[in-house]
């Protein structure tokens, strides 16, 4: 979105720029304008998987209890934390301890974790920015949000 922001304001200063101007200035604001890069999205640093890492209704966290808006904001937002919240806090432990009681063990690499306590429950975790990714860590037994290039 951060993106199509960005290229809507290049066009519009491409545009802007084509008014009653000679050919060869009209040119070189179109070359200014183009040699602009949008900003980088910040990239999440490295945490526990837990509420708030996915992407859904991330874009309504700027609205304040007072706004209007709220009003129909609020409950869109209440619905994706819950979402989270339930994955996070109830279904992924749950489906660990299973797992655990099953084996006497807990999972011994990403894979494992991935394949018989996430997909086995069927758990459908919340969807991450882009560059991040799911890692679970068995030296500690917790599932872990990194960036993509991270490999262990």
């Amino acid at each position: 979105m951060r993106k199509l922001n960005a290229l809507m304001c290049l066009g519009f200063l491409a545009m802007t720029a084509v008014g009653c101007k000679p050919e060869e200035e009209r040119a070189r604001e179109i070359e200014a304008a183009a040699a602009i890069v949008p900003p980088q999205e910040p990239q999440m640093p490295d945490q526990i998987a837990k509420t708030g890492v996915g992407v859904k209704g991330d874009s309504l966290d700027g609205i304040k209890g007072d706004d209007p808006r709220m009003l129909m904001t609020g409950p869109v937002q209440a619905y994706f934390k819950t979402r989270e919240k339930i994955v996070f806090d109830i279904a992924l432990p749950k489906s660990a301890q299973l797992f655990n009681a099953l084996n006497s063990r807990n999972p011994k690499t990403h894979e494992e974790y991935m394949k018989e306590v996430v997909e086995s429950a069927q758990i459908k975790l919340p969807e991450l920015p882009s560059g991040m990714v799911y890692r679970y860590r068995p030296e500690v037994n917790e599932l872990w949000v990194e960036a993509e290039k991270k490999k262990d």
